[in-house]
């Protein structure tokens, strides 16, 4: 039986916790990693999408402005201007197509038929 030197245990108790904290630190590394690369995989995901997409770069900014018009009976149209008479507070950033038509509709009763456009998207209804 081979003799061991006196203080080989501490020895391997140092080489084991040097094993572990070498564990715990690539651990560690591997996590820090893995969210930068979600911070930035996710947005560029996003920006590869039409605008808006939330968590995208685009995110504030992707829709730009809105127009609405109004064709009333007769066949007159007006701009519609003051959003924030039908909307509560118009934000830019917000796809308007879904419904503002109809809040535009339920407002005026004057209007046949409504069309918002945003950002070259388009979507008319008839009021009635």
């Amino acid at each position: 039986m081979q003799a061991r030197p006196e203080g080989a245990g501490a020895l391997d108790a140092l080489h084991i916790t040097d094993a572990r904290k070498s564990r715990r630190g690539l651990i560690g590394t591997i996590a820090v990693l893995v969210v930068i690369v979600l911070q930035i995989a996710i947005p560029l995901v996003a920006l590869l999408q039409p605008p808006p997409q939330k968590f995208g770069f685009q995110m504030y900014s992707g829709l730009g402005g809105v127009t609405a018009t109004v064709v009333d009976g007769d066949g007159a149209e007006r701009s519609v201007t003051d959003f924030d008479q039908l909307v509560a507070k118009y934000r830019p950033d917000t796809d308007w197509l879904p419904l503002l038509p109809e809040a535009i509709c339920d407002s005026d009763a004057d209007a046949a038929e409504v069309r918002v456009e945003q950002s070259g998207r388009v979507r008319s209804i008839e009021c009635g």
